[in-house]
């Protein structure tokens, strides 16, 4: 990697002056200059120390009413998507970047999905529209793969998934206020339980795939384009 030498002074004035002069003159509905910096990618979260306690409570955490019908009670899908959870706990690192709150304000997250990640059908309508940017690896839409420097957009409340390629993929999640505070943080659109159930099932069986996850943004291998 190129080093970078931050005393260099090769532009007439002092830049960091000049910013720390100009910066609390200008602010926008959404917030005033701030610069943010990268950390570390926490390792995920291994299936065996996940407690009963955990996944209860991320279980919570997604919208599912539509999976419960007369076969199906609320607690046994309640109990379908923690064990999804587990499975895709160790094939998955979400990291949040910025967030400057309020109604519009913009947020940026980072996520790493490993090889051939199955991701579920869902929406976030409490978070608003969603702009999807794929910094390495390979993510597949239906009959699209999307490479570095591909994308997609996501209205607020649309049901989508996506599925990681052979290299597994991190993608940044940029969105811009908008969504609907008492609305779901995450809603499942899954068809059946038994759709719940493949994907635990695959997921599973990719474990071994997910042993080596990246500890910095950009470590995933990018495919030839």
């Amino acid at each position: 990697m190129t080093a970078v030498d931050s005393t260099r002074n090769d532009v007439e004035g002092d830049d960091d002056a000049t910013t720390a002069d100009l910066a609390p003159r200008y602010r926008s509905e959404r917030g005033g200059y701030e610069i943010y910096t990268a950390p570390d990618l926490a390792p995920p979260l291994q299936p065996e120390d996940l407690t009963a306690e955990q996944l209860s409570e991320f279980a919570g955490y997604f919208e599912f009413s539509g999976l419960v019908d007369d076969e199906h009670d609320e607690e046994t899908v309640r109990s379908s998507v923690a064990e999804m959870v587990r499975a895709i706990a160790p094939g998955n690192i979400v990291t949040p970047l910025f967030n400057q709150g309020g109604a519009s304000g913009m947020s940026l997250v980072h996520a790493w999905f490993g090889p051939h990640f199955p991701l579920f059908r869902h929406s976030h309508p409490r978070f608003g529209d969603c702009l999807y940017y794929i910094v390495a690896g390979s993510a597949v839409l239906g009959s699209r793969v999307l490479k570095p420097g591909d994308g997609f957009f996501v209205p607020n409340g649309m049901p989508y998934k996506y599925r990681a390629g052979p290299e597994g993929v991190e993608i940044l999640e940029f969105r811009a206020g908008g969504g609907v505070d008492d609305a779901p943080m995450l809603k499942l659109h899954e068809t059946s339980v038994e759709s719940i159930q493949r994907i635990t099932e695959a997921a599973t069986g990719l474990h071994d795939r997910w042993a080596e996850p990246p500890a910095h943004i950009g470590d995933t291998a990018n495919p030839t384009r």
